[in-house]
């Protein structure tokens, strides 16, 4: 800054002054002025009077101003420099859980101050949030941001077992994906949940562009809880004293039990109101055609008086 001074010494200009590449600059005398006071600008450009204030343009380079007050007479100087303006990289991202991000604000060579309170051009990332960096080039500066969601790892099964009651009539398992998961179970399913129809081991997997592919296995038992009934779904009447009764294996106790079978026609081949009664695949002393047969069993609990009704199909095989 060059200063000549008459009668008093005043700063009226900083020493630089720095705009972005594109943008306009002003270039201002703060000090209050006496009204009488003669102000003149020379400029890279042209010289121009009486205005405390001039716009830069882009043009670069020494400007100077000269007050004239009566017999005092001061000027001084700012030098304008030009800087290219910082260009904005943060994408708003999407990344698994179990990563980390790297947010890179680029701009090699500017300074930078995060909200997160660091200073570096990079900074690594673990929560969801909205970051954003103030980016400053000399005179130069811009503010850029991204919104960052962590998502979860496609959750699969929690333990590496799982029973379900004979009883259950929807029979479940199930996954929670992320959005955008392609899923596929050993059985076929693309579904984020199956029913289960009998027991073994079922392996799950998912694929996301975030999380990538991820397997998961559960070995699935079936078990009588309280007062349940294991039922079989088939039986051979062949009198090779394997497997020719059909009958439910009971938990507990019965005050009221009834089980009937019929046909596919609706036609009861066998009744009985007996918890221990069996059937021997019959009827009227004729053996019945292999086909599937509907039971249905009706029963009260001795110790509650719940009530319940089952129905299914049994096979019968000779």
């Amino acid at each position: 800054m060059l200063v000549f001074k008459l009668n008093a010494q005043k700063n009226l200009l900083p020493d630089t002054l720095g705009y972005c590449t594109g943008d306009t600059i002003k270039i201002e005398i703060k000090e209050k002025l006496d009204k009488n006071a003669s102000i003149e600008w020379t400029t890279p450009y042209k010289i121009i009077y009486n205005t405390k204030k001039i716009i830069a343009n882009t043009n670069v380079g020494k400007y100077y101003v000269k007050v004239t007050t009566g017999k005092q007479i001061i000027f001084d100087s700012t030098y304008i420099k030009m800087y290219p303006k910082p260009k904005r990289y943060l994408i708003d991202t999407i990344i698994c859980k179990s990563k980390y991000l790297i947010l890179d604000a680029k701009n090699n060579g500017a300074r930078y101050f995060w909200n997160t309170g660091e200073v570096n051009q990079k900074i690594k990332v673990e929560n969801n949030g909205k970051y954003w960096v103030r980016i400053n080039n000399g005179g130069c500066g811009i503010i850029d941001s991204v919104n960052v969601k962590f998502i979860n790892s496609n959750q699969m099964f929690q333990n590496p077992e799982q029973t379900f009651c004979l009883s259950e009539l929807n029979k479940v398992l199930s996954i929670k994906p992320a959005a955008n998961t392609k899923i596929l179970w050993n059985t076929g399913n693309t579904t984020p949940t199956i029913n289960i129809y009998k027991e073994g081991i079922y392996w799950v997997q998912s694929e996301n562009k975030q999380c990538g592919k991820q397997i998961d296995s559960v070995n699935v038992k079936f078990k009588a809880c309280d007062c349940e009934m294991i039922i079989p779904n088939s039986f051979t009447p062949n009198e090779d004293n394997k497997n020719d009764y059909f009958f439910p294996v009971l938990q507990c106790d019965y005050s009221f039990f009834n089980l009937t079978i019929t046909d596919r026609y609706g036609n009861v081949v066998y009744f009985t109101n007996s918890s221990s009664g069996k059937w021997d695949g019959r009827y009227k002393g004729n053996l019945c055609a292999e086909d599937n047969y509907i039971y249905t069993i009706e029963s009260i609990e001795k110790t509650n008086d719940k009530k319940q009704t089952r129905s299914g199909y049994v096979s019968l095989f000779r």
